[in-house]
């Protein structure tokens, strides 16, 4: 396991402090191995996997599986082949390595690209995305893909982040700088919409919203992924340069976040049952007399 996780030291190795300095946050995510998990982390993971369960042996497919948080966490609770896909061949060797030391057999990564991935058309019964289409150049193409792939029946399960509030326009494009990406202003209504096709059924819209941290949190999560034993042996100021590059990504994330939201949305392919529900309901309130 040390020489496959090797790679990321290597690949850190070849930079400059000054270079380090100046790394987006997908290059810092690959080269800490940064967890990178879903908004609302496992409980989400969890809670998509309660609203659509996998039939036995059925292939899933995360695309953007970045270090392997979320196809790992899928492949420890299934019996059925879990894949992910991410552009990033150094967090791919990670994951990889990360599933085989926890005796996780059943999770896959592949490398490619989500606007145009190696797989067969109708063949995973669950596709689960997280909020890696706003990293994409053209959403409908990403989201075309994504169905093509999914089998009929299948669930298309997708975690966007959005606007509640419109942030500071300085705040924006400096979240859009460190992403390396275009980072318009959008709804949840635009997501989906997106998501949205003939034959697609909308079966679950869970909301939340984010919670600032407090500083001392920030820091003491960033030590924690720091603390990673391939970063060990690293030069100091290489250490510190990283660190304090993800401590500054977590920062300006923080503050953008305060102005997000993000939902739980699954869409079902070719549903039997798609009529609406005239009555609607709500929880009830609880008798606490």
């Amino acid at each position: 396991m040390h020489d496959v996780l090797s790679a990321p030291a290597d690949a850190i190795s070849r930079l400059s402090v000054a270079e380090i300095a100046t790394l987006d946050f997908s290059r810092v995510v690959a080269l800490t191995n940064e967890p990178n998990m879903p908004s609302g982390g496992g409980a989400t993971v969890r809670r998509v996997l309660e609203l659509a369960p996998v039939r036995l042996g059925r292939p899933v497919l995360e695309v953007g599986s970045n270090t392997g948080y979320t196809t790992i966490e899928m492949a420890s609770w299934l019996d059925a082949p879990v894949t992910g896909l991410d552009v990033n061949p150094v967090s791919n060797v990670f994951a990889t390595a990360k599933a085989a030391a926890y005796g996780i057999g059943n999770a896959t990564f592949v490398l490619g690209d989500g606007q145009g991935m190696p797989f067969p058309d109708d063949h995973f019964d669950l596709v689960f995305c997280s909020n890696v289409t706003s990293f994409m150049d053209d959403h409908a193409k990403a989201i075309n893909e994504y169905y093509r792939v999914l089998a009929p029946l299948g669930v298309l399960a997708s975690v966007p982040i959005y606007y509640l509030r419109t942030p500071p326009e300085s705040l924006r494009a400096r979240v859009e700088e460190a992403i390396g990406v275009p980072l318009p202003v959008t709804s949840r209504d635009y997501w989906a919409d997106m998501f949205s096709r003939p034959g697609v059924s909308l079966i679950a819209d869970e909301s939340y919203e984010y919670v600032r941290q407090s500083p001392e949190r920030i820091a003491g999560y960033t030590a924690a992924v720091m603390s990673g034993p391939h970063l060990r042996d690293l030069p100091a100021d290489k250490l510190a340069a990283l660190r304090n590059r993800l401590a500054h990504f977590y920062e300006l994330f923080d503050e953008n976040l305060s102005y997000c939201g993000y939902s739980i949305l699954l869409f079902r392919s070719s549903h039997p049952n798609p009529e609406p529900v005239l009555h609607t309901t709500r929880p009830a309130a609880r008798d606490t007399a």
